[in-house]
Formats: structure tokens, sequence, C-alpha cells
């Protein structure tokens, strides 16, 4: 994985619409070491909350956003540093990204409806 989805939630081109209380429950559980898995590698076929399974990926946009806005970026999240050893993405990938958002002011701003 070296880039996010084509319709990754972190990237600013891409228009969700999540609650605030959402969007706001991603944040906090991205910045208090749980894992955030691609939406895409997600099994919906049971529910709308989605469960994760041996096949789901942690989420490169969620990565790239920690290295824009988080002191100690991914390897702040012990779960992306557990995905960083299991080598779902390699340290050398990671760098800043403009199409991601750059704060988590305008993470809530742009997903938020």
């Amino acid at each position: 994985m070296k880039q996010p989805c084509k319709d990754c939630p972190f990237t600013k081109c891409v228009k969700y619409t999540l609650s605030p209380e959402k969007a706001a429950d991603i944040l906090n559980g991205i910045t208090h070491d749980k894992a955030f898995h691609c939406h895409n590698t997600v099994d919906y076929s049971d529910s709308l909350k989605g469960r994760i399974t041996s096949d789901s990926k942690l989420c490169f946009g969620a990565v790239l956003f920690l290295e824009n806005t988080v002191r100690g970026g991914c390897l702040s999240n012990v779960m992306f540093r557990f995905g960083l050893m299991q080598k779902e993405f390699n340290i050398d990938d990671l760098r800043q990204d403009e199409s991601v958002y750059q704060s988590f002011e305008e993470f809530l701003k742009g997903v938020s409806y």
C-alpha cells in the first residue's frame, strides 16, 4: 500500500457525509491507539457497521493523515506501528501528502454534514 484508495475519506477530493459524531469518533480512535481499516477491505455483507476480517487492511489515508497532523505521525498509534511491523505499509512510502486533510478541523469540516 503506497497511496490512499480512490475514495478514501481522508482525501480532500472525496466528498463523504459523516455525522459530526462519527467523524469525531474516527479521529478519537486513531489518536488513541485504535486501528482504522480501509473501508474497501471491511466486510459490510451483514451490517452497515462492517466487520473486520483477516483480509482487512489499515487505511493508508489515515496513516498519512496522522503523519500530516500528529506529533510522532503514524508511529503515535500502536495499531499502526503493528501494521508497520506486519509490513502493511513501508515507512519510506510515507510523505507529506497535500491530497490528505492537513488538520483535524479540515477533516471535520470536509466530511461532516
